[in-house]
């Protein structure tokens, strides 16, 4: 018997009976599931084990930490942009009036002078022809230009009046316009936007005339 036989029959006389099952249970190609045995030969039972029953390791702690300070986070974020989007609107809003305000200044102090050019067109004879159209024109364009600038009329004649943008200065009975409706406008009123910047000085309809008519005897 050859020196290496010797010491592997050795080898395998000093291992234990449980060693040996683990070399012959090792050898097997054909064993899909290899059952864990004990130093007696038994099966050693196999404990299921519930990760959320165990304690969180350091390092899942941190990780729920993380997640909320992200979750955090997340939500000063939205908030901020909420607040930002608020003050941009205030901003743009104040912007708004505020140009709104200026140019009311402006236009209610032109307001007058179209008036007068205005009548001043009324009043112009043929002498003055050539002068009568300088203003037309001048009244053309600052009609215009106060138009880009939100400033339109109010209409008054024929519609029903409103105290709102109509101020009635006078009642007068008719025949074609409705009571309650404008039947004469004084003065011209203005809009610039949806502010009132004058309201329109009219006379009010009280309707038909009641008075009697006299009678005509046929001859």
């Amino acid at each position: 018997m050859s020196k290496r036989k010797k010491m592997k029959d050795m080898q395998n006389n000093d291992k234990t009976e449980f060693e040996r099952k683990l070399d012959e249970a090792a050898g097997r190609d054909a064993v899909e599931d290899i059952s864990e045995l004990d130093e007696s030969g038994g099966e050693i039972p196999c404990e299921i084990v519930d990760p959320e029953t165990q304690p969180e390791s350091p390092v899942g702690e941190r990780t729920v930490l993380l997640e909320q300070e992200v979750e955090y986070l997340k939500d000063q974020l939205l908030r901020a942009r909420a607040e930002f989007d608020n003050f941009r609107k205030r901003t743009a809003r104040e912007n708004e009036r505020i140009r709104k305000t200026a140019a009311e200044g402006i236009i209610r102090a032109l307001v007058p002078v179209m008036d007068n050019l205005g009548l001043a067109l009324e009043h112009a004879d043929g002498a003055s022809s050539g002068v009568a159209q300088g203003v037309a024109m001048v009244l053309t364009q600052m009609n215009e230009a106060l138009r880009q600038n939100g400033l339109s009329p109010i209409a008054a004649a024929g519609e029903r009046f409103d105290p709102n943008i109509h101020e009635a200065v006078a009642q007068m009975s008719s025949d074609s316009v409705p009571a309650g409706h404008v039947v004469h406008e004084f003065q011209k009123g203005h809009r610039l936007g949806d502010l009132v910047l004058r309201p329109s000085r009219v006379a009010v309809s009280t309707g038909p005339s009641t008075e009697a008519q006299p009678i005509v005897e046929e001859e």
